[in-house]
């Protein structure tokens, strides 16, 4: 089944706000901003044609490219299509990671971490601060975030 562009937006607003943007603070913040940035600028390698046909007129910046695209997205060329479909699933893919540590570390944030300011990747740095107090599902979790892909 083909993925939207509204998925592939939809996303990456997700992965920018729970990981910031170009600030990144720490190394998990960094592998999945890395991750964010190679997958769009291949999407955006692989759509510079439909971008200068289609949204040549369009500011980059906060997805408009992206939307632009997805408004024609019966036109787009094969090869942009299939970039687009490959960054989505990619960016599900490291949602589903993020998700899967969180539902395998919740005791271990509730326990350790509940004072801790969410977003910034403060939880991840408070968990590696208690680590060997960790249960072991949730080190493992941790240390499968940080593997490289």
């Amino acid at each position: 089944m083909r993925l939207k562009l509204s998925d592939v937006v939809a996303a990456t607003t997700i992965v920018l706000a729970i990981f910031g943007t170009a600030n990144a603070q720490t190394q998990l913040e960094s592998k999945f901003e890395a991750r964010l940035n190679a997958g769009l600028k291949k999407a955006q390698t692989a759509c510079d044609e439909d971008l200068r046909k289609y949204c040549g007129d369009v500011t980059p910046g906060e997805g408009r490219l992206l939307l632009c695209l997805e408004a024609h997205e019966d036109k787009i060329s094969t090869k942009c299509d299939y970039s687009l479909f490959e960054a989505s699933r990619n960016l599900e893919r490291a949602l589903d990671s993020v998700a899967e540590t969180a539902d395998a570390c919740w005791s271990d944030i509730e326990k350790y971490c509940a004072h801790t300011p969410p977003g910034g990747g403060h939880i991840v740095e408070c968990l590696f601060g208690k680590k060997e107090a960790l249960a072991p599902s949730c080190r493992s979790r941790l240390g499968k975030l940080f593997q490289k892909e």
